[in-house]
C-alpha cells in the first residue's frame, strides 16, 4: 500500500504525484462535478433546489453568548480510509460533541482542499469537518480551518498511514487523539447549512471554529497530490443568519 508518507518523500524529491482516476457517481470536476450533481440522481435534487446550501462566505451578523462546545473525543487506534473523495477517520463509540444538553455522536471526520467555506472573504489551504449525529437524527458539523504554518504532529500521524488507493484503509497501533486537531481557542460561529457533498441535505447545524490549526506546506502538498481539489464551490448565502461568539 502506498501511503501519504511516501507521497511526502516523493514531493521532497520532486517525484511525479498520484494521477490515478477513480470511479464514482459524483466528483469535483467534469460532467460529474458540482454543477451537475443534481442531474446525477433524483436523490441529489437538493444540490440545485436547496435554499441554504453549504459552503458560503461566512460573515458574522450577531455577537452572542453561544453554548459551550463540550468536545468529548478519546484517543483511538489510527485508521484512515481513502473513500475516493477524501480521507476519512471514523469516530469512536464514546466520542461525542455535547451542545447544551444534547449529545451528538462523532460519526467521522474528513478533509477538503482548498477550504470549502470562506470567512469574511478569506479562504484557507485546507478545511476539516467533524460530522456528528444526535439520537433524534439531527446533524451537527464542527468545522476547522487549516492554515499554512508549522507542521502538525497529529496530521503526521494520519498522513503516515493514509492510503493513496480508493477503498483502502491504513492503520497503526499507536493511539491518535482527535482533540489534537482542534485549536485551543474554541470560539465559533453558528449557522444553518447543508452537507457539502451529495445529497446536499439541508438542516445541518454548523459550528465553525474561528481559530485555525496549522499544517506545513509539505503536509498540505501531500494531501493535494492525492486530492488536488475536493471542495464544493461557494453557494449563495440567501439571507441566513450567522451568530458568532467572539
Amino acid at each position: 500500500m502506498t501511503t501519504f508518507r511516501t507521497a511526502l518523500l516523493c514531493l521532497i524529491l520532486t517525484c511525479v504525484g498520484w494521477s490515478a482516476a477513480y470511479a464514482a457517481d459524483w466528483s469535483y470536476t467534469g460532467e460529474h462535478g458540482p454543477d451537475h450533481w443534481a442531474d446525477l440522481s433524483g436523490d441529489y435534487q437538493t444540490c440545485a433546489a436547496g435554499h441554504f446550501q453549504s459552503p458560503f462566505n461566512i460573515v458574522p451578523d450577531i455577537d452572542a453568548d453561544l453554548a459551550n462546545l463540550d468536545i468529548r473525543y478519546n484517543p483511538m487506534p489510527v485508521a484512515v480510509t481513502n473513500n475516493g473523495h477524501t480521507l476519512v477517520v471514523n469516530g469512536g463509540i464514546d466520542d461525542v460533541l455535547r451542545i447544551g444538553s444534547t449529545d451528538f455522536k462523532l460519526l467521522q471526520f474528513h478533509f477538503h482542499t482548498p477550504s470549502e467555506y470562506m470567512i469574511s472573504g478569506k479562504s484557507f489551504p485546507m478545511e476539516l469537518h467533524f460530522v456528528h449525529q444526535a439520537a433524534d437524527g439531527r446533524f451537527a458539523v464542527l468545522g476547522v480551518m487549516i492554515a499554512e504554518g508549522p507542521a502538525n504532529p497529529a496530521l503526521t500521524q494520519l498522513w503516515n498511514v493514509a492510503p493513496y488507493d480508493q477503498g483502502e484503509t491504513g492503520t497503526a497501533d499507536a493511539l491518535f487523539d482527535p482533540r489534537d486537531l482542534l485549536p485551543s481557542n474554541q470560539s465559533y460561529m453558528r449557522f444553518m447549512g447543508s452537507l457539502t457533498t451529495p445529497p446536499c441535505t439541508e438542516g445541518i447545524n454548523w459550528h465553525m471554529l474561528m481559530s485555525p490549526i496549522t499544517a506545513s506546506a509539505d503536509q498540505i502538498a501531500a494531501f493535494q497530490s492525492v486530492f488536488p481539489n475536493n471542495a464544493r464551490p461557494i453557494q449563495p448565502r440567501n439571507g441566513r443568519l450567522v451568530v458568532a461568539e467572539w
